[in-house]
């Protein structure tokens, strides 16, 4: 029974990846300059994200200049708005650094290097609901997880990033914020590196992205930098078979959302 619920969990799956080294070209590129490209962009892009992005000195100097722009307008409605929203201004300026590490320069690498549709990388989510249901089965041990720590501290105190919202429209800014970085994660790991390395490596595809995927968990706790391994295994072989990411977008982004007002929910501090 164990046996046979391994080959149809892993051995067929990697085989059934193995198939795709046999495919041709869907560009002009060959399939080893892709591979070559790719890791050089995931490389560099993830140097730039480690010193540059989650640089607290560069959050708190392109937020501040936010802050300066909004004081410079003329009083009035516009400005209260943007000062309103001074607190978000970090958060914003990491969501959006994600963005364009994560997502911006990958696509304009499909899209002007490789010459190739965003849609060969899973950016389209045109078959995502015909897979839902694995999604929601993946989902829901995740959430009874989520719901069993949400009464630990340690939880309340970590969670969410945005620790204090004012209103309800501010909280949902953050959230879009929050889930907009996990479009831009999957599409990076799951999109653009396993299907740019995919006719050269076949099923090591999804081993070769774990890695650094894991280790953008290192500063997190523990137990969640294990966890990315299994995940993003999960999800890897998912985008592949399936040739979307937006399942990982939607694990990602309701496990995210659902810790926030975890979090929020014990703490007594909904905004509303």
């Amino acid at each position: 029974m164990v046996a046979r619920l391994y080959r149809f969990l892993v051995t067929d799956q990697m085989d059934a990846l193995d198939r795709l080294r046999d495919e041709p070209p869907q560009g002009p590129r060959s399939p080893a300059f892709q591979s070559v490209a790719a890791m050089l962009v995931v490389a560099l892009m993830l140097c730039v994200m480690n010193f540059l992005v989650l640089d607290g000195e560069f959050q708190a100097r392109m937020s501040g200049k936010a802050i300066r722009f909004a004081e410079g307008l003329p009083e009035g409605g516009l400005r209260d708005l943007l000062l309103s929203l001074g607190p978000l201004y970090r958060h914003a300026v990491w969501s959006l650094g994600c963005t364009s590490i994560y997502f911006v320069v990958p696509a304009l690498v499909v899209r002007f290097v490789f010459r190739e549709p965003l849609a060969n990388y899973g950016a389209l989510p045109r078959r995502f609901f015909r897979h839902l249901p694995i999604y929601l089965a993946l989902f829901v041990p995740v959430f009874v997880a989520v719901v069993v720590v949400s009464y630990t501290e340690a939880f309340q105190r970590t969670y969410p990033f945005y620790h204090y919202p004012n209103a309800l429209w501010d909280l949902l800014v953050w959230e879009v914020l929050y889930c907009l970085q996990f479009f831009a994660l999957e599409f990076f790991f799951r999109g653009f590196m396993i299907h740019a390395t995919k006719r050269t490596m076949g099923s090591m595809a999804v081993w070769a992205m774990v890695i650094p995927y894991c280790m953008i968990h290192f500063q997190k706790p523990a137990a969640e930098a294990v966890a990315a391994i299994l995940a993003g295994t999960v999800l890897g072989v998912l985008s592949l078979r399936t040739n979307t990411i937006w399942g990982g977008v939607f694990i990602h982004s309701a496990v995210a959302i659902a810790m926030d007002w975890a979090s929020l929910l014990q703490r007594g501090a909904l905004p509303f």
